[in-house]
């Protein structure tokens, strides 16, 4: 079976904050099994919140915080998300729905894509493609 890791951005555990990835309390990661869901695996606390956007340090020590994970997913498109799309092995995607459950329905619905996406990225290939899924 596929597996995709995926981190989520969350005040509360329950839904995704309003706010760019990098300024949420916690990220939440979640392993998500191709046609079976998604199962949570532990939270983390954001210790890079409070550093400025522009800097490169704060998606760095981001980075270093959910380095495991695949996917960033983020209910809107901030600049560091399109340099990590631009620069990195992870794949970034926005989601226009709030509840967790909900998102993890989302990306299975598209796990196929996204994959092929994760795939690539491991390969060495860097792109510009940030999916948005509803």
């Amino acid at each position: 079976m596929r597996t995709l890791r995926i981190c989520i951005g969350s005040n509360n555990g329950e839904d995704i904050a309003t706010t760019h990835m990098g300024d949420t309390e916690y990220f939440y990661i979640y392993d998500l099994v191709e046609n079976t869901g998604g199962t949570f695996i532990e939270q983390r606390k954001n210790v890079a919140k409070d550093m400025e956007h522009a800097q490169a340090d704060k998606m760095k020590a981001i980075i270093s915080i959910v380095d495991d994970a695949e996917i960033f997913v983020a209910h809107q498109k901030s600049p560091n998300f399109i340099k990590i799309a631009k620069q990195t092995k992870y794949q970034p995607v926005v989601v226009n729905v709030a509840a967790i459950p909900a998102i993890l329905e989302s990306l299975q619905g598209e796990f196929k894509q996204i994959y092929t996406y994760v795939e690539r990225r491991k390969n060495g290939e860097t792109f510009e493609i940030i999916p948005v899924i509803a």
